[in-house]
């Protein structure tokens, strides 16, 4: 029994060492997961919880139960969604490539988790984050957030200032005003 929980900490720590580590803060990954366009915004309060509460945001955290089963990555991702040392399992993936620090391909393989199992397929979704707003109130508190989302894109900014100024336009006289001269478009 020592042995093999030896062996499970050496294992442990050149895996570490064989990939890239990153602990993200709460606001870094909401950044990240904003740049990945398959996660929906509505949903990005649930998946950082998810990840707050299985991973504590580590990219590299590869966890062994008693049982021996191995979960992999920010996601905790057991390894009939990956293969050791080569591509394979649900998500044709290398379990390897689940504990690097870019988190674009656990990103994709975690929302295929939940697309087929939902996110109750995470026990501590259930118990910890599925009735809980509080991350979802704290990511949105993060500096910069709404200048990084792709609702809030310039074309989106601009045609809704247009919006505002025809409007306020419009609210001033209920008569169109007629002159010679050309109108003026704002453009910030």
């Amino acid at each position: 029994m020592k042995c093999k929980l030896i062996s499970t900490v050496l294992l442990c720590l050149v895996l570490c060492d064989l990939c890239e580590s990153k602990i993200f803060t709460k606001c870094q990954l909401t950044r990240e997961l904003l740049k990945i366009k398959e996660v929906q915004k509505t949903y990005l309060g649930t998946w950082v919880c998810l990840i707050e509460k299985v991973s504590k945001r580590d990219t590299s955290l590869l966890t062994v139960k008693a049982s021996g089963k191995k979960l992999y990555g920010l996601y905790q991702i057991p390894k009939e969604w990956c293969r050791e040392n080569k591509r394979g399992g649900l998500c044709n993936i290398s379990c390897e490539a689940l504990l690097d620090d870019d988190i674009r391909d656990d990103t994709a393989c975690a929302l295929k988790i939940a697309e087929e199992k939902g996110f109750k397929y995470w026990p501590q979704w259930t118990t910890r984050c599925k009735n809980d707003n509080f991350i979802t109130n704290e990511i949105y508190k993060c500096p910069d957030l709404n200048r990084l989302t792709p609702e809030r894109s310039l074309s989106s900014t601009l045609y809704s200032r247009s919006l505002q100024l025809r409007r306020k336009r419009s609210l001033r006289s209920p008569f169109p005003k007629v002159t010679g001269t050309r109108s003026r478009h704002i453009h910030q």
